[in-house]
């Protein structure tokens, strides 16, 4: 109770991804049954991470007992406030870009949250605060051990396939690749996307929380095996990563510039794919085009055609999917009425009223469209259902 209550404190990034430690690690790990491949993959980089060299922290080592304080319950409360207010004078400092001070509160907050054991929650939440605070001041070197030792506690509290886990391991990978080490972080991106799969294929809570991040990592595995000369298994990736990205956003959608742009640069330098290379440039000029468009004036139609369909969005505060839609709907607030059915039990009976069972769900010019929508399929179901009114 003490540690999961302490995840939910924190404002930096890691602490985000800790939230959910506690509630999923359970039945995620319960209901993952990963094949023999994937096992014996997991389990050697388990055994990587197990091997790395540990952080040094005052006071802590993992390999001793808890502190004889650790069944007073008021002492516990008195560390765990202390850890906080370490924490919250980080954000600060932070906020103020006081990055000494920023940092010197960071380590006193590892420190005090070794009282609870060096595979505790607030160890691995303070693990990765300080691992964040390095990436962004560019000391990878310095948050390279930190995430090692992070994703290892993770490794064996949370579970192998917990999305903070998973996120552990990606940002270690790309503070290896970003430190040169290619191989390294070819490996680890390569565990990540292994652990997705079983979790996604295992887990419709594991669906959600790690389908939109495949992409993304797909996208660094690819550079890493550039940098060592591995160029087909790095367009396999990328084609992957194109694929996931037109199932997701829709064919026309920009997220596909990046993906496009690396296999355009990937086929230009390899001899006879000027044809290829010419192809994915085309592609990438023509989403710039839609993205130009969008910014200077794609957006106030497609918030015209919103308001003259009437359109209403039902979701759900905690649903993924909602969530997701409504940051695609950022910059349209005014075209379209937001209902939140899981508000309470008025309105979630309101919306079963008006024939909602899913999450999102938009009604334009009367008619009922479920699931998430791309921006470019919300204007194309604007201009489709006006013309069949």
């Amino acid at each position: 109770g003490t540690a999961s209550a302490a995840s939910t404190c924190l404002h930096f990034s890691a602490m985000s991804r800790l939230r959910t430690l506690s509630r999923c690690s359970g039945r995620l790990a319960a209901r993952i049954a990963a094949g023999a491949a994937a096992s014996a993959l997991v389990n050697a980089r388990r055994s990587t991470l197990a091997e790395s060299p540990s952080v040094s922290v005052p006071g802590v080592d993992e390999r001793l007992p808890p502190p004889a304080k650790l069944d007073d319950p008021e002492y516990n409360a008195a560390v765990l406030e202390r850890w906080r207010e370490h924490v919250r004078q980080a954000r600060e400092a932070w906020q103020r870009k006081d990055m000494p001070a920023a940092e010197a509160q960071l380590k006193q907050a590892l420190e005090a949250a070794g009282h609870f054991g060096g595979s505790s929650a607030p160890m691995a939440t303070s693990l990765l605060n300080m691992a964040q605070f390095y990436r962004r001041a560019n000391r990878q070197a310095d948050a390279e051990p930190l995430l090692l030792r992070a994703a290892d506690v993770l490794d064996q509290t949370a579970g192998p396939y917990n999305k903070v886990t998973v996120i552990a391991l990606v940002d270690l990978a790309k503070t290896q690749l970003e430190l040169g080490k290619a191989a390294s972080a070819a490996d680890g991106f390569e565990d990540a996307l292994e652990r997705m799969h079983q979790a996604i294929s295992s887990s419709e809570d594991g669906h959600t929380a790690l389908v939109p991040m495949r992409p993304a990592v797909l996208l660094l595995a690819a550079r890493a095996q550039q940098k060592m000369g591995q160029e087909g298994e790095a367009e396999a990736r990328l084609r992957l990563a194109v694929g996931l990205l037109s199932e997701q956003w829709g064919p026309e959608s920009p997220r596909l510039i990046v993906p496009y742009d690396a296999l355009g640069k990937l086929y230009r330098s390899q001899l006879g794919r000027e044809a290829e290379a010419s192809d994915m440039e085309e592609r990438v000029g023509s989403l710039r085009r839609i993205q130009a468009d969008f910014s200077s004036g794609g957006g106030a139609a497609l918030r015209q055609k919103l308001s003259a369909g009437g359109a209403v969005l039902y979701g759900a505060g905690k649903c993924a999917e909602t969530r997701r839609q409504l940051i695609e709907a950022q910059g349209l607030e005014g075209s379209f009425k937001y209902v939140d059915c899981a508000a309470n039990a008025q309105v979630g009976e309101f919306c079963k009223s008006q024939g909602v069972d899913t999450h999102p769900t938009w009604v334009i010019h009367g008619r009922r469209l479920n699931g998430f929508l791309p921006r470019e399929g919300l204007a194309q179901a604007c201009d489709h259902l006006l013309d069949h009114e």
